[in-house]
């Protein structure tokens, strides 16, 4: 139990670490290293989490309506329907994908820190947040 202890500590010490190197940053980069990795892959799951739940509660509202019964609003409301929500490459549909990347981000920080020698049981209990 002692090691759980020990673990839960690191990841305090790395999340302040991960704070120290991203505060006041608005974009760029930080270093993930041994020290932080499971921190950094917590906290973009985090983020993933977050945005899916607020897409999802919102995606609907993206619809729009036509504004009229006129031929102008009954044909560009589906055009921006498609533009917004149905299209392949539509803005849901690119915020989707930007969730499924930091989703698989986090995945490939828990690889590294298996590669740095973490056990499966504290990569998960990073994930789930514990000792942190």
């Amino acid at each position: 139990m002692q090691l759980m202890g020990d673990f839960g500590r690191g990841i305090n010490e790395a999340f302040r670490q991960v704070d120290a190197a991203t505060q006041g940053m608005t974009s760029g980069t930080f270093t993930v290293n041994q020290h932080n990795v499971l921190a950094a892959a917590r906290i973009i799951e985090t983020q993933a989490d977050a945005l899916f739940d607020r897409w999802k509660l919102n995606k609907r509202d993206l619809r729009v309506e036509p504004p009229g019964s006129d031929d102008v609003s009954t044909r560009i409301a589906p055009a921006w329907n498609d533009r917004l929500v149905d299209d392949d490459d539509s803005y849901a549909r690119r915020v989707a994908d930007y969730i499924t990347g930091l989703r698989k981000l986090a995945v490939q920080l828990g690889d590294t820190a298996k590669a740095y020698g973490y056990t499966e049981e504290q990569i998960e209990a990073a994930f789930r947040g514990q000792g942190a």
